[in-house]
């Protein structure tokens, strides 16, 4: 099968059954879906590898068995514990490198096949919703919403160009995660339209107005979100005891306790802290800080253990905090060093997303978050392979102008005699 093929078929299946109807098919389909696309890469590495990403490749799994071993001699969490936490926190990565390496370039076909068939499947999720049916736990009120509509705006935008109306049909798109009423999902939205719409040039941090181009996107976004915001980071933060917090508050506090006091420099180790595994195989570390006592964090209601992304760092400590930071630096480099303004801005807003959901949600981890590790490592690798397509085509050329001086000196040569 050709790797177009594949990622058209992929993005197909991956929007409905990794976002939209998750709740109604296996809660397994997306490890089967990275398993797949793991195995398919596989078969295709000799013909569109990058050896900077597989030296990378290395290094991560270097580092992914060093705090294996790690956790093991911690014994915090049990093995199968750690080794449950281990395959959900390679997956985004997986889905990352893999596309990378394989670098998909669509046919105009399959561009309006995926773009067809998925924007029926968010109109038909919405008005489903509307007739009551229960395609979700939470019906029209969920985030899946929010998430589905802007990847399939930044796919849409991807396949086709930001110029012109396509960013009115882009944010038309976008404006479907509305339905949802999550203030995160506003935030996103806010954030794609200064992307899209006010972003005129790259961001440059040493700049003056690139940072206050942020600053002024932050309070933007606060201002929206502002009662979410402050229940959990102002007002959630200020208790003097964890067992007084509610829930997030209180899972940031002891991940910075973590983080800087207790298990300084390398963390907790897998499975030991605000993931899903040290929810299902319940983490001794809850006992310890006494989160067992809040509501949400207790072993028989678990609903909020995994509740945020940036939590789960404690795991890793100071050291995995560099490399976290290592990556998306080098991420946001390779997306910034693109000439094409739309890869950039697709990858920027990549970024932003993942950020913005990673305070309130574990999408990072989650089918939710694949979507995002593709579409950052299609756009990194879509300016390579149009200057590749360009310089093909020059030595074509140049080849086909050989061939015809020849033709023509062989032609004189046969005349003069």
């Amino acid at each position: 099968m050709r790797i177009s093929t594949f990622f058209t078929w992929f993005w197909i299946l991956y929007i409905p059954f990794s976002i939209l109807f998750y709740d109604l098919v296996n809660d397994y389909v997306d490890e089967v879906m990275t398993l797949i696309l793991a195995a398919f890469t596989l078969t295709k590495l000799n013909k569109r590898s990058s050896s900077k990403a597989q030296k990378e490749i290395v290094v991560y799994v270097v580092l992914v068995a060093l705090y294996f071993a790690y956790s093991l001699s911690l014994k915090i969490n049990s093995t199968n514990a750690i080794l449950l936490d281990i395959q959900q926190q390679v997956r985004p990565y997986i889905v990352f490198y893999c596309t990378y390496l394989l670098a998909p370039i669509f046919k105009r076909w399959q561009k309006n096949l995926m773009i067809v068939i998925l924007g029926a499947c968010l109109v038909l999720y919405v008005a489903l919703g509307f007739i009551g049916s229960s395609v979700s736990t939470y019906g029209l009120e969920t985030p899946v919403i929010g998430q589905a509509s802007l990847m399939l705006a930044m796919l849409f935008l991807f396949c086709y160009g930001d110029r012109g109306e396509n960013r009115w049909v882009a944010l038309l798109i976008v404006a479907v995660g509305l339905l949802s009423g999550k203030s995160k999902v506003y935030g996103e939205i806010l954030a794609f339209i200064g992307v899209f719409f006010f972003l005129k040039n790259k961001l440059n941090i040493k700049s003056a107005k690139s940072v206050l181009q942020l600053v002024a996107l932050a309070v933007i976004i606060i201002f929206f979100t502002w009662t979410k915001f402050n229940a959990y980071y102002v007002e959630g933060l200020s208790k003097d005891e964890v067992g007084q917090m509610n829930a997030r508050p209180a899972s940031y506090t002891v991940a910075g306790d973590i983080i800087l006091k207790d298990y300084v420099p390398f963390g907790s180790g897998y499975a030991s802290f605000a993931t899903n595994a040290a929810a299902v195989h319940y983490s001794p570390l809850y006992y310890k800080y006494k989160l067992d006592e809040v509501w949400g964090l207790s072993p028989d209601n678990p609903m909020f253990l995994a509740d945020a992304y940036y939590p789960t760092l404690a795991q890793f400590g100071l050291v995995g905090i560099f490399f976290f930071l290592w990556f998306w630096v080098r991420r946001y480099k390779e997306v910034a060093s693109k000439k094409e303004r739309v890869y950039y801005k697709i990858g920027l807003m990549c970024i932003l997303a993942l950020a913005l959901e990673s305070t309130a949600d574990t999408s990072y981890l989650s089918g939710k978050g694949m979507g995002y590790f593709m579409l950052l490592a299609m756009c990194i690798r879509a300016g390579e392979n149009d200057i590749k397509k360009r310089r093909r085509i020059v030595i074509v050329n140049r080849d086909v102008v050989r061939k015809e001086h020849a033709s023509i000196s062989n032609a004189d040569e046969n005349t003069s005699h």
